[in-house]
């Protein structure tokens, strides 16, 4: 049994105030690896072609942003 399971024995005892008091925090996912893991999805995705679902649209609003660095690379100053 791990040290935070209570039995229902142990129920009232002072180690469930303890445990009450500390809650369990969960560290949140890289903010850089969950953007990646999505692209990645959006683009597998895409690779069949575009047929026009929420999918694909969101894969052609992501792209024309990532795309206009590009297209402000090109244009002449």
């Amino acid at each position: 049994m791990s040290p935070i399971q209570v039995t229902p024995e142990k129920a009232n005892s002072a180690g469930t105030a303890q445990l009450a008091a500390q809650p369990l925090v969960i560290a949140a996912a890289n903010v850089n690896d969950v953007m990646l893991e999505q692209l990645e999805y959006l683009i597998e995705h895409a690779q069949g072609g575009i047929c026009g679902c929420a999918q694909c649209t969101r894969y052609l609003r992501a792209r024309s942003v990532l795309m206009e660095v590009f297209a402000d690379s090109t244009r002449p100053n």
